[in-house]
């Protein structure tokens, strides 16, 4: 089936695999099935050291993605920490997992102030950005939504953003996507499952 835009099939979906993992049942099947949902495609943005990459630079391997942005005062740091947690939990396997943020936020995001903010999450972790239209086309793959929620008392723009974890096959297809809250044992597990 083809999801819109609607954030609550999501979540409710997440919510079914949360409640699948904490049972057990994943653990149980050797090859998880395709998940139900057409999710993802292709994108060109540029990425935190400046260069200019898309999709197809990532084939071969397993993509994990997360749209996030590097002020994010909320949800991003939990979500990126917990995803490049499960990366590392791969052990030699890791290699073959490419976790990315995707900007929502491409007034600020910029690779300069990218480069810093991912390094103090994770060395293997890539930011990318583009324009605002490039950006858009992304989320709009993915069935992200983002708006400009507010400021901060700081002057900080904070944003209303989706914040699933896309996990993306060696072919660019999507394979499944986690909530930002799972422990990192239990999504580093489920990974390992794609991974054979």
């Amino acid at each position: 089936m083809r999801l819109g835009r609607s954030k609550g099939k999501l979540a409710a979906l997440a919510g079914v695999l949360v409640l699948l993992w904490s049972a057990g049942a994943a653990a149980a099947a050797a090859r998880p099935a395709a998940f139900p949902v057409d999710l993802g495609g292709s994108f060109a943005l540029m990425d935190h050291t400046g260069r200019a990459v898309s999709d197809e630079d990532f084939r071969g391997r397993f993509m994990l993605v997360f749209f996030g942005y590097a002020n994010c005062p909320g949800i991003c740091p939990i979500g990126l920490r917990t995803m490049v947690e499960a990366v590392d939990l791969l052990g030699e396997r890791s290699e073959q997992v490419v976790p990315l943020l995707i900007s929502v936020d491409p007034a600020n995001d910029t690779p300069a102030n990218l480069a810093p903010a991912v390094a103090k999450i994770h060395p293997r972790l890539v930011g990318l950005t583009g324009t605002a239209a490039q950006l858009a086309a992304a989320r709009a793959a993915y069935k992200v939504s983002a708006n400009l929620a507010g400021r901060s008392w700081q002057g900080v723009d904070l944003f209303d953003h989706g914040s699933f974890i896309y996990l993306m096959g060696p072919d660019g297809k999507f394979l499944t996507l986690f909530p930002p809250v799972m422990p990192p044992e239990a999504m580093a597990a489920a990974i390992g499952r794609y991974l054979g």
